[in-house]
């Protein structure tokens, strides 16, 4: 018969108990180490089991306490350990491999951490902030470059990978106590969870840890001319890059979800930063200046009184989003940047149009094209032919905020085939087709939520079963 000591014996126990030479019961934090607030390990060096080796009780304490207790000048004084409540299951060299397909995908539209920074935060995933950020560097490097790609039948399904690693990374990070700092790196953790959560369709979780980042934007006084003064031209800059980061996603939110915004535009664009590339700066601010046009008035007359709508206010965004010298800027940008810009300013030609068509401004023969019935048929023409240029797999790199842009346009060009009075047989035939081919466009996301996709399909059964004479209808998805 087996003795209750031979029973309760574990096969390894942890650095300090071994150090210490007590009893340890093998979990991953052990009791003993939860009892006295010790950093739990566990390692596979012999020597540490030596009795050579072996220290006194209390020396070995007072030694973990005091690794435990180092920590910046920026740490909360009332915080917990370092040490990550989660350990890393994953190697250091994944970590390690997904950076280049983060400089490629996530860095040019979130310059705010380099790759050397990010090798630094492997590096010290000891400590809870860095830990966290590395947690959420991998979920959104993996929802922008698989996520999208992968079937359902995947085995883990990346989404539940990503969701696994939001949880670490919320549970890993600091609490928000009385002393907290916040940081560069974990505003920026609290925007890669949000855009992680917005992919995965938790439009309120999105918007509590984009909220969060804003918050840490107040705390860091990022608007404050005077407190900024100081800094280098390099740090002064990511930071403006982070209100505007904040400020982008904030106004997407917005249209998406209907909720209220808080931050006006930031006083300048990013200063020059010699770290960023030239062409990853250019990009970055066309991004902002697009965004910039869903001014306050725009936000207000979207998510409330839409009666207010006039022609004159329509006809006016209209000529902000028809610029000549933006087509050739974009031009010169990379094919990535080009996609995100021209997809988002025919999103926004949308919303323009669904604005008028609201407050029944629309006519057939209206002098602004914006305020004409027609207009979504012309835009479906112009991306098309714009996407037919590019990698399909492009524009899946954008992750969410692609699929919603997508949604909003080929949702409003299905109405309006459906509802307009009927043209030629030929013109008909032309804009089906154009609808096939977004269609196509589309449901390629794989990681297309189940009730817009649902919604979608509803429409192309309608225009299918309005014109079954047309021969193209009939390869619409029913």
């Amino acid at each position: 018969m087996t003795s209750p000591t031979s029973q309760s014996r574990v096969p390894k126990a942890c650095d300090p108990c071994n150090r210490r030479k007590v009893r340890c019961n093998g979990q991953q934090r052990c009791q003993q180490c939860e009892h006295l607030d010790l950093l739990c390990t566990y390692t596979e060096n012999r020597s540490l089991r030596s009795r050579k080796h072996s220290l006194r009780r209390g020396a070995v304490i007072s030694k973990y306490k005091s690794a435990n207790t180092k920590t910046t000048a920026l740490t909360p004084l009332l915080s917990p350990p370092l040490a990550p409540t989660v350990a890393p299951q994953l190697p250091t060299s994944y970590f390690e491999s997904l950076i280049p397909a983060y400089m490629t995908y996530v860095y040019p539209f979130s310059p705010l951490i380099t790759d050397t920074e990010v090798r630094l935060s492997i590096s010290k995933m000891n400590e809870r902030e860095h830990a966290a950020f590395i947690y959420a560097f991998t979920a959104v490097t993996l929802d922008l470059t698989r996520s999208s790609q992968l079937t359902r039948s995947s085995t883990p399904p990346i989404s539940n990978q990503i969701t696994d690693l939001m949880r670490q990374s919320v549970e890993t990070q600091q609490p928000l106590v009385i002393g907290f700092r916040p940081s560069i790196l974990r505003a920026t953790t609290s925007i890669f969870i949000q855009m992680c959560a917005m992919s995965l369709g938790h439009y309120d979780l999105g918007f509590f840890y984009l909220r969060e980042a804003i918050s840490m934007i107040q705390m860091l006084r990022i608007n404050d001319k005077a407190v900024n003064a100081g800094l280098s031209t390099t740090e002064r800059a990511r930071r403006q890059r982070l209100y505007w980061q904040c400020f982008i996603h904030e106004r997407f939110m917005s249209i998406v979800n209907f909720t209220p915004v808080t931050l006006p535009p930031h006083t300048q664009y990013p200063e020059e930063d010699t770290f960023v590339g030239a062409e990853i700066q250019q990009g970055w601010t066309q991004v902002i200046k697009t965004f910039c046009m869903l001014d306050a008035s725009f936000i207000s007359l979207w998510i409330g009184d839409r009666t207010q709508v006039t022609a004159s206010w329509v006809e006016r965004k209209h000529r902000e989003l028809d610029d000549a010298l933006w087509e050739v800027e974009v031009s010169a940008l990379s094919e990535l940047q080009q996609a995100d810009l021209v997809i988002t300013r025919q999103w926004m030609r949308t919303l323009l149009w669904q604005m008028a068509m609201s407050n029944c401004l629309l006519s057939s023969h209206a002098s602004c094209p914006s305020l004409e019935l027609e207009m979504p048929l012309r835009l479906s023409s112009q991306l098309r032919q714009f996407l037919t240029k590019i990698s399909q797999n492009t524009i899946r790199m954008h992750g969410s905020s692609m699929i919603s842009k997508l949604l909003e346009i080929v949702n409003t060009i299905a109405d309006v085939v459906i509802h307009v009075p009927q043209a030629t047989r030929e013109e008909t035939t032309s804009r089906i087709d154009d609808i096939v081919f977004m269609q196509g466009v589309v449901l390629s996301f794989h990681n297309l939520q189940v009730m817009p996709k649902d919604i979608l399909l509803d429409k192309f059964r309608l225009i299918r079963g309005r014109f079954p004479h047309i021969e193209v209808a009939m390869q619409l998805a029913v």
